[in-house]
């Protein structure tokens, strides 16, 4: 073992010396030369140094026979191994560990434990990769991986490092503690938006063996062919092409008092599942809580949300005793509808109806919209053209606001100074899932999407650094031997209302 630390010491002198002559040499090149040169020179140099590193660790005095998880195993020999870090893949050589009496019993390597290596792989090497497969599809976070570090794990390995990565996720955020320095009104936020997901019929066509084409032919006047005696059927109403799986997300953030008004927002922080919307509100109450949330800590605790019904039933179970708002902008695009069945000839009176009744709102009188809108309906015919139309828009809009209107306190929540819309939900919305998970031609398995929605909720955070942190405290992560199989998911068709 010592003969073999010389070598990796005269490796490292080695590798030293051609960085160091590379930067001496002074023969006049372009900066856009010499950089990547010396980068290359330094990765070099990091794979010496850290080949010697665990050199040495596997050096260090060990007994013969040693324990672990409460079983005696005995050092049988050495094997030899490599290890993916952020300079290129590392050889290196370790102590192998058997069952004591048990030669055919399951390996056991105790140098790969201590250095805490995942999979193979060192876990800022595998942190780094699943952070970038957390802001940008797989292929091309290999590829920036490897163009970074000159060397990339294969598809298998990465998919991999996400699911065994993600999976610590949730365990991680449940047990972050609270952000400092919060404000006195506590703000809760949910909505909600569909990622594509893969159909068991997609799945089945995928697992299929590719074919060859015919001798004659090419793959793509194969695959004309195929389409002419199969056409696709046309998509009938209701039944989406992106086979949406609804992920449910939740914002929680604070404003504070000044002078001038409450200001904010404050430590917001972004949580989504793939689950429903009972284990998202679960999760709110269980942060909220963290955050102080049934004590005197809020002078003032708002939850904002759209008119879905399943989003008002679980705040009443969950945050029962708290100031309700309706999303303002979801109500004016319900008053945009409205007003285009009513003045579809005229956009100039169509755009001041508009404004006179989002003026109205924001003074209070939601009953004297409701009853305008009724008298409305009241006066137009059942027959005629276009009014079965404009009677099925009234109606619903007569039935939303009267529904909704003790969440319609817009005047009030106004002179508080408080929110009135979703925009930050939104917002978080497009950001945890429109822009990863909702690309062209994605479908993801449910358990992967889950795990990546999961990651982008650390990210997005800034939390990354402590999830980091806390993935080296337990020392290592395991690493499936192969990918999570995939889940697939078939949406249900969305029923056509009846007139």
């Amino acid at each position: 073992m010592t003969a073999s630390i010389d070598e990796k010491r005269r490796d490292v002198q080695a590798a030293f010396a051609a960085a160091y002559r590379r930067a001496d040499e002074g023969e006049p090149s372009p900066l856009a030369v010499f950089e990547p040169a010396l980068w290359t020179a330094m990765l070099a140099l990091g794979r010496a140094l850290m080949a010697l590193w665990i050199a040495r660790c596997a050096a260090r005095p060990r007994p013969a026979r040693y324990e672990h998880d409460g079983r005696s195993y005995e050092v049988v020999g050495t094997e030899a191994g490599e290890v993916g870090t952020r300079f290129g893949k590392v050889a290196y050589e370790g102590p192998v560990g058997r069952l004591v009496g048990w030669r055919r019993a399951a390996r056991d390597l105790p140098l790969d434990r201590e250095l805490g290596l995942c999979g193979g792989f060192s876990l800022l090497a595998v942190t780094t990769l699943v952070r970038l497969c957390a802001q940008m599809a797989f292929a091309s976070a290999r590829k920036t991986f490897g163009d970074m570090f000159e060397w990339s794990p294969s598809q298998r390995a990465t998919l991999r490092m996400v699911d065994g990565v993600g999976a610590e996720a949730r365990p991680f955020l449940d047990q972050a503690p609270p952000p400092k320095d919060d404000g006195e009104v506590l703000v809760i936020q949910v909505d909600g938006k569909g990622a594509p997901a893969i159909s068991s019929r997609e799945h089945a066509r995928r697992r299929q063996p590719h074919r060859r084409p015919k001798s004659g032919t090419t793959n793509r006047h194969e695959r004309r062919e195929r389409r002419r005696k199969t056409p696709r059927s046309r998509r009938t109403p209701g039944k989406k092409s992106k086979n949406a799986k609804m992920a449910a997300v939740g914002v929680l953030y604070t404003l504070r008092k000044t002078p001038d008004g409450l200001e904010g927002p404050i430590n917001k922080r972004v949580y989504g599942t793939f689950e429903s919307y009972r284990a998202l509100f679960t999760w709110l109450l269980s942060e909220t809580k963290k955050r102080g949330y049934g004590t005197a800590k809020f002078t003032k605790v708002l939850f904002v949300a759209d008119g879905a019904e399943t989003l008002w039933d679980l705040q009443q179970e969950f945050f029962p005793n708290v100031e309700v708002c309706l999303d303002w902008y979801h109500v004016v695009e319900k008053l945009w509808k409205t007003g285009k069945a009513l003045h579809r000839s005229s956009r100039k009176r169509l755009e001041a109806w508009v404004a006179v009744q989002k003026r109205r709102l924001r003074r209070g009188q939601v009953q004297a919209v409701i009853d305008e809108l009724r008298a409305i309906l009241e006066a137009t015919p059942r027959t005629g053209p276009g009014n079965k139309y404009r009677r099925t828009i009234l109606d619903n809009t007569v039935a939303h606001f009267t529904k909704n209107a003790s969440r319609m306190r817009y005047h009030a929540l106004r002179r508080q100074d408080l929110d009135i819309g979703s925009g930050v939900a939104e917002g978080a919305v497009r950001h945890l899932i429109g822009v990863r998970l909702d690309g062209p031609g994605m479908r993801w398995s449910r358990d992967r999407m889950e795990a990546v929605l999961l990651l982008r909720c650390v990210l997005i955070n800034g939390q990354w650094e402590d999830f980091a942190r806390f993935l080296a405290a337990k020392n290592r992560v395991a690493l499936r031997s192969q990918p999570i199989p995939t889940r697939t998911h078939d949406a249900k068709p969305k029923l056509k209302k009846a007139a």
